[in-house]
């Protein structure tokens, strides 16, 4: 469901929050999981949200020009919650469910930021969304890397 006219702000912090609960799942899954590799994964995976978060915070912190108060005619609904929801994971996940929903989680926020880069009005707004999908994209490289690495031990 799409609602009118969002500040960029809002994006930005509906990132940094989904990392915040995303990475409180990889924690609280860590706690319960059996397997080494799979402990291994969560871990790796709790360290890559929080470091997202640091960064989106710190580019909310460091951002000027009042481009965090821009606002968007198109706005998608931001709902950390429903992201959570549509991702079901088994009660005992594997390393490769656990894969596969990280890379769910990501391509939420890069599917989004790329939405909002093509759908920007002005070019200070591109250019903030085109910065948050760079972002994005690189940290789920890091992931199918961490992953692949995984499955070679």
């Amino acid at each position: 469901m799409r609602s009118c006219c969002k500040q960029v702000k809002e994006f930005v912090i509906f990132g940094r929050q989904l990392h915040a609960v995303i990475g409180r799942l990889y924690e609280t899954l860590g706690e319960h999981a059996e397997l080494e590799r799979v402990r291994m994964l969560l871990d790796f995976l709790q360290r890559h949200e929080r470091n997202l978060e640091t960064a989106l915070a710190r580019f909310e912190k460091n951002s000027r020009g009042g481009i965090l108060e821009a606002w968007l005619e198109y706005s998608p609904s931001l709902n950390a919650g429903q992201v959570l929801d549509d991702i079901k994971l088994p009660e005992k996940p594997s390393s490769d469910d656990i894969f596969a929903a990280a890379l769910k989680f990501d391509d939420t926020l890069i599917e989004l930021y790329r939405e909002l880069a093509v759908k920007a009005a002005d070019h200070k707004t591109r250019e903030v969304f085109q910065n948050l999908l760079k972002l994005e994209e690189g940290e789920k490289n890091q992931i199918v890397r961490a992953a692949l690495s995984l499955q070679d031990m």
